[in-house]
């Protein structure tokens, strides 16, 4: 710890004027100390020292010196929970990829019984099939369930964060990597606020004891992306070099943010979280306070009366104690009594927590629902939307920011693979990826993590068919089918080999279970 009252004129221009800092700028800086405070929170250093002003853990307080005793001092940590809460909401649920082929054939043809793809169609739908299966193995290579949920909770803590696409020239494979914003100083474009022409990851890191800046770069400079990566010391001087400056053959910069903009205008921020802080700093200081007048009514104060100067230190505080007093004084006799309060701040204290928690949750639009409360049965899927209304909503809200960058995110690494077909070690199908094209639309379609209601869903896809509402393949989309289109002909096929079981004789069905089977094997 730096003892401010002996600094040298030189220290103090280091530590103000330091070349790391003023690189940063003001607002970086203070944006990337507000967020590390929000992660200290997190993790539970929840009080503020009283010399220094810095968050610390409930064990590192010094005792008040107005205070006797040294008094409770934890932290619930209603915050972790209510952020793990929420980042489950948002992505607990299994999550579906949809690449959708573009019609080309005449849409009244392609809605007669006899309907056959023309070769351009097939072919379209063929790419659009590749590229969703492609998609779905680049999320399980990266176990995207597991890194959404952690990427959430990140963006929820510091507004923002990000995933940078990295090929790795061994395995011939990509990764997506998600780093917190604290590591993140992003440069836009003056004329346009969501074009970036620079990303900058800068993180701490130790090297033979002592602590240095990690710094890589992503630059778009007249339509090429370079990348420098090197260590530097505090005064920004070079170490050691990592990667030289060098071009990564794309027209992009491999980064995708995702962040969380509660107004126009306004950069990143969750206002939310001071909110949650101010409720839970209360909470701890209740809980501390219940906890400490607890003990003072459980070994409540002696008070001695009349007593020889000194009966105080003789006596023995332990159960079934013998206390002997003899009075100095003619007349008055010595006495010991209780001083108890009775708990008659038990009602108070119970009407005031509820009321600070109820806050709580209705800031972070979480139910407070006891599970003992829901003793009238199952719940349908209606009952279960309207009792989760408020935090479905939210949840919606942020799927709305995620959405299309997690889209962004699949183009940028479909042309980052397009970039990498010549190299030798390539781990993905190299035709499959060139015939992707320049068509990269895609879409995340967002499942809540609510029980299954999965049957509800099919009758109403099935009333949809029934009056002409919804076709089969639009059907399986919206339940969630992998690849549709291979399940709709698998489907197709089971049913001419029922007919040929019905009727064995019947040419028709047979050739049609015979094409049906070359469709799929040829799949």
């Amino acid at each position: 710890m730096v003892d401010f009252n002996i600094l040298s004129p030189p220290d103090m221009d280091d530590l103000l004027f330091s070349p790391y800092r003023q690189a940063l700028g003001y607002e970086t800086h203070a944006r990337i100390q507000q967020q590390l405070e929000n992660y200290a929170y997190y993790h539970g250093n929840q009080h503020v020292h009283p010399d220094t002003g810095q968050l610390v853990k409930a064990h590192e307080l010094p005792r008040p010196h107005e205070l006797d005793y040294d008094p409770t001092r934890y932290a619930t940590n209603y915050f972790k929970a209510v952020i793990k809460r929420k980042a489950r909401w948002q992505m607990g649920g299994q999550h579906g990829l949809s690449v959708a082929p573009k019609q080309l054939d005449d849409v009244l043809e392609a809605a007669k019984p006899d309907y056959e793809p023309s070769p351009a169609q097939d072919a379209e739908n063929k790419r659009a099939e590749n590229y969703e299966r492609l998609l779905y193995r680049l999320w399980d290579e990266n176990k995207m369930r597991e890194k959404l949920l952690q990427a959430s909770r990140d963006r929820l803590i510091a507004g923002r964060v990000g995933a940078k696409i990295v090929f790795n020239p061994n395995s011939g494979k990509l990764r997506w990597v998600f780093r917190p914003d604290s590591e993140i100083v992003p440069v836009y474009s003056d004329d346009d606020f969501e074009e970036l022409e620079a990303v900058h990851f800068v993180k701490q890191v130790t090297e033979e004891g002592e602590e240095l800046l990690h710094k890589q770069t992503f630059s778009l400079e007249a339509g090429v992306c370079y990348l420098e990566e090197a260590i530097y010391d505090y005064d920004l001087s070079v170490k050691r070099v990592i990667v030289a400056k060098q071009s990564m053959d794309l027209d992009f910069i491999p980064v995708v943010l995702f962040p969380i903009n509660e107004l126009s205008g306004e950069d990143i921020t969750n206002s939310e979280i001071e909110d949650m802080k101010e409720q839970t700093r209360i909470l701890n200081t209740m809980n501390e306070d219940a906890i400490d007048s607890l003990k003072f009514e459980m070994f409540s104060m002696t008070a001695l009366i009349n007593a020889p100067e000194g009966t105080a230190d003789k006596v023995n505080i332990a159960p079934g104690a013998v206390l002997e007093m003899r009075g100095t004084q003619d007349g008055q006799n010595p006495d010991a009594k209780k001083i108890e309060g009775g708990f008659r701040w038990k009602e108070a204290f119970k009407d005031q927590y509820a009321r600070v928690k109820g806050a709580l949750h209705e800031i972070t639009s979480l139910p407070q629902i006891v599970p003992q409360e829901l003793n009238f049965g199952g719940l349908n899927g209606e009952a279960l939307h309207i009792l989760f209304h408020d935090i479905i909503q939210e949840t919606e809200e942020h799927w709305l920011s995620w959405g299309p960058r997690l889209a962004e995110l699949h183009e940028k690494s479909i042309r980052y693979l397009q970039a990498r077909t010549d190299r030798n070690v390539f781990a993905y199908d190299r035709e499959v990826v060139k015939s992707i094209g320049d068509d990269y639309k895609n879409e995340v379609r967002f499942v809540l993590p609510l029980p299954d209601n999965r049957k509800e869903l099919v009758d109403l896809l099935t009333l949809e068919m029934g009056a002409g509402l919804e076709s089969q393949t639009g059907a399986m989309t919206r339940l969630g089918v992998e690849n549709a289109q291979a399940k709709r002909k698998e489907i197709e096929y089971e049913a001419n080999q029922q007919r040929i079981a019905a009727d064995p004789y019947n040419e028709a069905s047979q050739t049609g279970g015979e094409l049906a089977v070359e469709q799929i094997s040829s799949e």
